[in-house]
C-alpha cells in the first residue's frame, strides 16, 4: 500500500519562496531590504498556474493550490509573541516536545502544523491514480516545479534537492539581515542570555534566532533518545522538567519574543509560508 507522505499542500509556498526572498532578478542573489516587496500571494498564484499548466500538459491533473492554513486565534497570539498566550501553551506542552508523547492525538502539543489531505485539493486527485501512475505524478509534478523555479530565478536546476538547498540558504540569508541584523533584537537576546545563565541554562549563541530555541534543544534530544515506541508514561517526566524550563525560558525572554516572534513571522510572510510548513516535495513511499 502505498500513502503520501506530506500533502502536496506543503509545497504551495516553494516557488514563490525563492521570488520572494530573492527578487525576481536572474543571478540568485539576496534581495537587498531596501527593494520593492514582492508579493507572495501573487507569486503563489502565478507558479502555481503555471505548474498546473505544465501538469496538464503532460496529462495529468493539477489544482492550483494558493491557501495556508487558517490557525485557531489562540495559536496565532501564541506565535506573535503574546506573553499570556504563550504562557497557558507552554504550561501544558512545555516547548512541545515530550508533549507529543503524552499527547498524542492532541495537534497543539506539536511545534509545527499539520497539513492533512482535507487541506489539499489534489489528493483525491492522487488517491484515484495507481501504484505505478502516482510515481508518474509525482515526477511530473518534480519536473514541472523545478520549471517554474527556473524560469522564476533564472537558474538552472536540476533537481528538488537542489532547489531545496537553495530555498535554505536563501531563507537563512532573510533571517539573517532581518532577524540578527536588528539592533534592538540584539539587544533583547543579550538580556534574555544574562537571565537564562543566572538560572542556571547553557547559552551557546546569543544571537536572536540561535537562543530563541536555546533552551528547548535539549529536550528534543532527549526525546529523540526515548525514541519513537516511547509511551506517554515513560515521557511525562520529561514533560514535567521541559514545563518548568520552557516556563523559566518565557519569564527570561518576555520581552524579547514579543518583539522577535512578529519580526520572525514577517519574515515567513514574505516568503509566502506559515510557521511550521515544511517545503519538501511529498514522495510515495511504501507501507
Amino acid at each position: 500500500m502505498i500513502h503520501l507522505q506530506r500533502s502536496l499542500a506543503t509545497m504551495v509556498a516553494g516557488t514563490a519562496l525563492l521570488v520572494a526572498v530573492t527578487g525576481c532578478g536572474s543571478t540568485g542573489e539576496a534581495r537587498p531590504s531596501a527593494a520593492p516587496p514582492v508579493d507572495p500571494q501573487n507569486k503563489q498564484r502565478e507558479s502555481q498556474a503555471q505548474i498546473a499548466a505544465c501538469m496538464k500538459g503532460k496529462g495529468f491533473t493539477y489544482h492550483a493550490v494558493v491557501s495556508t492554513p487558517d490557525l485557531p486565534e489562540e495559536q496565532k497570539k501564541e506565535m506573535s509573541g503574546d506573553y499570556e498566550a504563550m504562557k497557558k501553551y507552554r504550561s501544558k506542552y512545555g516547548f512541545g516536545w515530550a508533549a507529543s508523547i503524552v499527547y498524542p492525538n492532541d495537534q497543539s502539543s506539536r511545534m509545527t502544523i499539520t497539513v492533512g489531505e482535507g487541506s489539499d485539493p489534489n489528493s483525491k486527485v492522487v488517491a484515484g491514480l495507481s501504484k505505478e501512475q502516482r510515481k508518474a505524478y509525482f515526477a511530473a509534478v518534480e519536473t514541472c516545479m523545478l520549471e517554474t523555479f527556473n524560469k522564476a530565478t533564472g537558474r538552472k536546476m536540476t533537481s528538488m534537492q537542489e532547489a531545496a538547498k537553495i530555498q535554505s540558504e536563501m531563507f537563512k540569508q532573510a533571517i539573517n539581515r532581518e532577524v540578527n541584523g536588528d539592533a534592538r533584537l540584539v539587544e533583547l537576546a543579550g538580556e534574555f542570555a544574562g537571565c537564562l545563565k543566572g538560572k542556571g541554562y547553557t547559552v551557546t549563541s546569543q544571537q536572536p534566532d540561535k537562543i530563541a530555541s536555546s533552551t528547548e534543544g535539549p529536550f528534543g534530544q532527549e526525546l529523540n533518545k526515548l525514541g519513537e515506541k516511547a509511551t506517554p508514561e515513560q515521557a511525562r517526566p520529561l514533560l514535567a522538567r521541559e514545563i518548568k524550563a520552557a516556563l523559566d525560558d518565557l519569564e527570561c525572554g518576555r520581552q524579547f519574543y514579543a518583539a522577535y516572534r512578529p519580526k520572525l513571522n514577517a519574515v515567513y510572510e514574505q516568503a509566502g509560508l506559515t510557521m511550521g510548513m515544511g517545503m519538501t516535495l511529498p514522495m510515495p513511499v511504501e507501507e
